[in-house]
């Protein structure tokens, strides 16, 4: 079993809150975490997986979830209301670690409502992919420690040796980060089990919350949606090109970003007397999905299709993602970009520190590639003291007064 740098988060938030709801999309390992680690200790779990499980519940709502002094709900959206009763219970006995809930769908539970009966009363908290550090057995890597350098100098010293190799780098995007889909032995069984995963999540994530007339109509609007990951959102284009009406796209929007399959990066935009652009970018949540999508399985297959730079993309937006995650500092993602033109793909801040990175999926790096950091930089000189291209070469260095090209292999 790959050890998840997310165990220790979720000890420390069952140690301080009577509930943690851990959400994350179907396969990223959130039952085995809850059953098969250390979190499982001292607690009695369940699933509602098992119709009997669900049918105890419903039959006697308050003797279920008083069966055991710390009780794990696996699959918790297949009864949301559940959620109620869960909130009675910590009134009478607040004590913490009580529950641990899970679920591979927010969607139904929000669309319901339910969520909000454990508000002040339950941490959030959810689960990606893994990582690069997390298949190569290593620790995760730091990304505070970057925005709380100053000088380039003393970060290139600092920076963790690129210890990945090439060919785990690219397997990795490639085949994403889904355990069963990257322990696949070859492309055709990567393919199988994708195509599965694509049938299971229509039919456990999404008709059970919307009874959809045309289910057609919305896996189109889904591989619309992974051709864009990585750009602008705009639902008008989306479901145009999906051949759907606005009201469509934007209810599929909503069941694929509850059902933790896609999520949206703001943009940065505090005055600097700039024209900036303010729509959200949106990213797919696991870049071997995304592939599969796109229907390309090895890298120079997708350098071919001209699908690489987005995938690469899509990968860094969910290893950032992931180490907000496990961490207490409040650490926000964001994307920059003018109306002349310039851009950032992401920026990074805790507080008002901010770093600007940009993300290039090719080995080497061209002057062309800094422009967008530049500009950022010149704008934030008090806030941003350096930027960081992200790319596929072997080595860290200077590219720059300001500008540290980091090897995607020491992720």
């Amino acid at each position: 079993m790959i050890p998840r740098g997310l165990e220790r988060r979720v000890e420390l938030l069952l140690a301080r809150f009577p509930c943690l709801l851990l959400f994350g999309a179907r396969q990223v390992g959130k039952s085995t975490i809850v059953s098969k680690t250390k979190v499982a200790q001292g607690r009695k779990y369940l699933t509602f997986d098992d119709p009997e499980t669900i049918a105890a519940a419903r039959a006697d709502a308050d003797v279920f979830i008083d069966q055991a002094e710390r009780l794990t709900i696996d699959e918790v959206q297949r009864y949301p209301d559940l959620f109620q009763r869960v909130k009675r219970s910590i009134d009478s006995e607040r004590k913490a670690g009580r529950f641990l809930l899970t679920g591979s769908s927010a969607a139904e539970i929000l669309a319901a409502g339910k969520a909000s009966a454990l508000a002040g009363r339950s941490a959030v908290l959810e689960m990606g992919p893994l990582t690069l550090a997390e298949t190569e057995g290593r620790a995760p890597f730091d990304w505070l420690e970057l925005l709380r350098a100053t000088e380039t100098a003393a970060v290139l010293r600092r920076l963790p040796k690129p210890a990945a190799t090439r060919e785990a780098l690219q397997r990795r995007v490639m085949r994403g980060g889904l355990p069963p889909a990257w322990e696949a032995e070859d492309d055709a069984t990567w393919r199988e089990w994708m195509r599965a995963y694509r049938a299971l999540y229509l039919e456990r994530d999404v008709l059970p919350v919307r009874r959809l007339a045309a289910p057609e109509d919305f896996l189109r609007f889904m591989t619309q949606t992974a051709y864009r990951s990585g750009g602008l959102l705009s639902l008008s284009d989306l479901g145009r090109d999906a051949g759907v009406p606005l009201s469509s796209a934007q209810n599929y929007l909503r069941l694929i970003e509850g059902s933790c399959q896609w999520f949206r990066v703001l943009a940065y935009h505090r005055n600097l007397g700039k024209r900036l652009v303010k729509s959200p970018k949106g990213y797919w949540f696991d870049s071997g999905v995304l592939a599969y999508l796109l229907g390309v399985s090895d890298w120079e297959q997708a350098r071919s299709a001209g699908r690489l730079g987005a995938l690469f993309e899509t990968w860094v937006a969910n290893e950032i993602r992931a180490a907000t995650w496990m961490i207490s500092e409040r650490l926000e993602l964001h994307h920059w970009r003018t109306q002349a033109g310039s851009e950032v793909d992401f920026v990074l801040s805790l507080g008002e520190r901010l770093l600007p990175i940009e993300v290039k999926s090719a080995s080497t790096l061209s002057p062309k590639d800094l422009r967008g950091l530049e500009t950022f930089l010149a704008d934030h000189k008090k806030e941003a003291p350096f930027a960081v291209v992200l790319y596929t070469g072997a080595e860290h260095r200077l590219i720059g007064p300001r500008i540290i090209a980091l090897s995607a292999m020491a992720l």
